[in-house]
């Protein structure tokens, strides 16, 4: 089968009839599977193109959806994504992969789940696991503790005073103020997303990117993570699910490593079968926009051809 277009996109309508702005690739001749990209907080799924095409480029579609409050689902109302936001994007990635399931049946469905949307995907799996033939967790983390319960309790007090759609610049500046601390010399308060200075100002002029997320987002994200490490929940993931998770050991989030390999013990305590993980030494956040990004594609091609088709 070969398409006419490399790209093209469409909106879909939720549960709650809310319109999601898609991005799809599909110029593949044969494909053998379809990625199916989460894409992270304050950023869109267009930033995914160059992958989505390397992608294409060894057999597989691409399918990428701009979350709630973000890209051009949201263009007016950026980091805003409505009351119980978290489980609603959870329930929008649903709707995506059973439109994807109704056009090609036949092809196994992986995840690919970064930052904000890696813990999008930790949920998915509890819920929908089972629909999936394989999940890559990048610039992901467990993340669980004193700082989750402090931040719910400020992004309560705050939403219910200032409403849910004002800008927390208060939780904005405890989440990330302390990002950059490792890096000398910082050329900017984004640079610890990428060792790529190119990407960094890429990032810096996209106005779809880098906004301060609301009170609402905070409050809704915060409570979805407080659910997700509960033991009878984490009961439901397959045993038999392959899951990657993959990080730089300069990325922030994860704390350098350190909360990366807490959520791939979590896993393997669970005795999944399938479990892997992979730090890349020297790398940020933003894996797939790093500087030796094709050698970090073609890692997880391998990987996803090896362990998912």
């Amino acid at each position: 089968m070969t398409n006419k277009s490399a790209e093209s996109s469409f909106f879909i309508h939720t549960k709650d009839n809310k319109k999601i702005f898609i991005y799809c690739w599909d110029d593949v001749i044969s494909p053998k599977g379809v990625i199916q990209i989460v894409h992270g907080m304050a950023e869109h799924a267009g930033r995914y193109e160059e992958f989505a095409k390397f992608l294409n480029s060894h057999g597989f579609i691409v399918y990428a959806g701009d979350h709630r409050g973000h890209g051009k689902t949201d263009e007016l109302n950026l980091g805003y994504i409505g009351r119980d936001g978290f489980n609603k994007v959870v329930e929008d990635q649903h709707v995506l992969l059973s439109s994807i399931k109704s056009k090609y049946s036949n092809l196994p469905i992986i995840f690919f789940a970064h930052s904000f949307g890696s813990f999008i995907g930790q949920e998915y799996i509890i819920r929908y696991g089972n629909e999936l033939s394989g999940i890559i967790l990048s610039g992901s983390a467990m993340r669980k503790g004193i700082d989750v319960d402090a931040g719910i309790v400020i992004s309560y007090f705050q939403k219910n005073i200032f409403g849910e759609r004002k800008e927390s610049k208060l939780l904005d500046f405890l989440s990330f103020y302390n990002y950059n601390k490792k890096i000398k010399n910082s050329a900017s308060k984004f640079s610890w997303l990428t060792t790529d200075e190119l990407e960094i100002k890429n990032y810096e002029n996209d106005p779809l990117c880098g906004n301060t997320a609301t009170c609402g987002f905070y409050y809704y994200f915060l409570r979805g993570l407080k659910n997700l490490y509960r033991t009878n929940r984490l009961k439901e993931i397959p045993k038999d699910l392959p899951i990657l998770i993959i990080s730089g050991d300069d990325d922030p989030v994860g704390n350098y490593g350190k909360w990366v390999r807490k959520l791939y013990n979590l896993y393997k305590n669970l005795q999944l079968e399938n479990v892997n993980i992979k730090l890349y030494p020297g790398k940020r956040h933003e894996l797939t926009n790093e500087t030796d990004k094709k050698e970090i594609f073609l890692n997880l091609l391998n990987w996803a051809e090896k362990n998912c088709l």
